[in-house]
C-alpha cells in the first residue's frame, strides 16, 4: 500500500501499533524492513523521527489484511467508526 502526505503522524503510528500481524515498510531499493518486530524498534525510531513532520510518500506491506483495512479506514477519516 502506497501511502501520501501523511500529516498526523503522531496518529498514524499510534494506528500502526495497533496492528496485530507484520508490518513492513518497502525503502528505496525494494527491502523490506519489519517495523513491529518484538526484537526490533523500528516504528519508534521510525515514529519519533515525523513526530513533528510530513510523510510524503511511504509504501507498507501488511500481514494481515485487517490491519490494511484498519489503515485505509484511518486515512480515510473513518478510523472512529467501530
Amino acid at each position: 500500500m502506497k501511502i501520501y502526505n501523511i500529516e498526523n503522524t503522531k496518529e498514524f503510528f499510534e494506528t500502526l501499533n495497533e496492528c496485530e500481524g507484520n508490518v513492513e515498510l518497502v525503502n528505496n531499493q525494494g527491502e523490506h524492513i519489519e517495523l513491529n518486530s518484538e526484537k526490533g524498534s523500528n516504528l519508534n525510531i521510525l515514529s519519533e523521527t515525523y513526530v513533528d513532520g510530513i510523510i510524503k510518500e511511504m509504501e507498507l506491506c501488511f500481514a494481515n489484511k485487517n490491519d490494511a483495512v484498519k489503515i485505509f479506514q484511518f486515512l480515510s477519516g473513518m478510523h472512529n467508526v467501530a
